[in-house]
């Protein structure tokens, strides 16, 4: 199928039908055709369809009725009637049903086709607001400009980046979380020849089952409690462009079995629906977590992950690069400026205590730690002593001394503990993670050692 789009011509014509077809294949379209409305309505019930062109004067169902009809069936279709000599209010009703433009016959080509890349690219900018609000929605947030590559480890990210971007190949990025997975998404997007189509990005691990099969596939009004409407899912969103999923590796099991059927055939169903659907995109996937050991355990299917992982890029963690801090930093100070901050330098000295600290919320932390030290600090030139606490070297009570005889096992993990939620700010789920133990085990361990989290987060402020 043309990356294009698809266009159903519908005329009782058997020659206008094949002028049309030919005209709109010159030009790069995927054509369609039938001779009226009800051959025109099975078409749209077997495959998608994005722009009707469709004869007013049908025998049996007129253009118009057909129309409205489809737009039951496909509310983004965008229609395109013809007629000749039709009377004004015949061309109201017809923009009144929903129609995007209305052509006279006989058919000035040109003048059609450029009606029909103005459909197109009207279709494109209701895809775009819509996915952008989809991603405010379901805890994606649009990437901002920028990539800062000072490090070995990161010019061979872009590198791989402009080798893979002009391909259509399933890319799989992996990185600690705040590392900037989805800046790369976003960069291989842009740099992609569906550029000009829609970027979606999803979080899998913010919604609840039910409402990440919705997003991701859509629903039929009724479905499920609360479906009063059809809802398109991402996947027809993106349609033609790129789907980020960040956090694949939180998407259950059977949602997994749904994805593989996109990646192998390009086809889904909405939920409390039995008619396939089609999508032409492009996956790109990122997880924190080392796929490879959930397919070990069982959490994630072996046969997805191959077919994720057709490229795989690796982005660091910014302990491993401390050389792009001070261009990072530099960065964050001019976006925190053009929101209406003060902008300030940091010292040599503030840029090599940054440079010391082992940042567990990578860039995403760098970045929030920047802009709190632009409100807060009253120096035009920050200073180490501008700094959060949190970054200064560690005090004794939180270090394991191995030389320290009299330090019992159970002081020892209280102190590791200790120093694990300093470094990770109290974030319990991420010091859970270094510690290598769930959530629940470290709650319990809190409340055994009696450590005072409250005071830690004092210390860290």
């Amino acid at each position: 199928m043309s990356n294009a789009g698809t266009v159903l011509v519908v005329d009782a014509s058997e020659g206008v039908r094949s002028f049309l077809t030919d005209a709109l294949a010159s030009a790069g379209y995927a054509v369609v055709s039938a001779r009226d409305a009800d051959s025109a309505l099975r078409t749209m019930e077997r495959e998608p369809v994005d722009v009707l062109v469709s004869e007013i004067f049908l025998p049996g169902l007129d253009g118009i009725e057909l129309l409205k009809r489809a737009l039951k069936l496909e509310p983004r279709l965008q229609g395109i009637l013809m007629a000749a000599g039709a009377p004004a209010q015949t061309v109201v009703h017809a923009m009144r049903a929903g129609a995007f433009d209305t052509v006279e016959k006989p058919i000035d080509v040109e003048r059609l086709l450029l009606s029909v890349r103005k459909a197109f690219e009207h279709m494109r900018l209701e895809r775009e607001n819509e996915a952008l609000k989809r991603m405010h929605n379901t805890g994606a947030q649009p990437a901002h400009d920028g990539m800062v590559a000072e490090s070995e480890q990161m010019r061979e990210v872009l590198s791989t980046i402009d080798l893979v971007a002009p391909t259509d190949l399933t890319v799989l990025i992996e990185g600690e979380s705040g590392v900037g997975k989805e800046l790369v998404a976003a960069r291989i997007h842009q740099l992609s020849t569906r550029s000009n189509m829609p970027f979606v990005a999803i979080n899998c691990g913010v919604l609840q089952h039910n409402l990440l099969e919705s997003e991701l596939f859509g629903h039929e009004k009724g479905a499920f409690t609360g479906a009063v409407s059809d809802h398109a899912g991402l996947f027809e969103v993106a349609d033609k462009g790129t789907i980020f999923l960040d956090e694949i590796g939180e998407l259950p099991l059977d949602l997994q079995v749904k994805l593989l059927r996109v990646l192998e055939s390009s086809e889904f169903r909405r939920v409390g629906s039995n008619k396939i659907q089609r999508s032409d995109v492009r996956v790109i996937a990122a997880t924190n977590r080392t796929l490879v050991e959930e397919v070990r355990r069982g959490s994630f299917r072996e046969d997805l992950y191959y077919r994720l992982n057709v490229i795989n890029i690796t982005v660091p963690p910014l302990r491993k690069r401390p050389e792009e801090i001070p261009a990072l930093v530099q960065l964050f100070v001019e976006r925190a400026r053009r929101r209406g901050l003060k902008p300030k330098r940091f010292s040599k000295e503030a840029i090599e205590e940054l440079q010391r600290y082992h940042w567990p919320g990578n860039i995403r932390e760098l970045e929030n730690l920047v802009e709190r030290t632009l409100i807060l600090s009253r120096h035009d030139v920050v200073g180490p002593k501008d700094l959060p606490r949190f970054l200064a070297p560690p005090t004794r009570d939180e270090e394991i001394d191995d030389d320290d005889d009299d330090c019992t096992l159970a002081e020892m993990e209280r102190r590791h503990i200790i120093k694990a939620l300093r470094r990770n700010r109290c974030n319990k789920v991420q010091t859970a993670r270094k510690l290598a133990i769930n959530v629940k085990t470290l709650y319990n361990k809190i409340k055994a050692y009696k450590i005072d989290v409250d005071a830690i987060k004092q210390e860290c402020a």
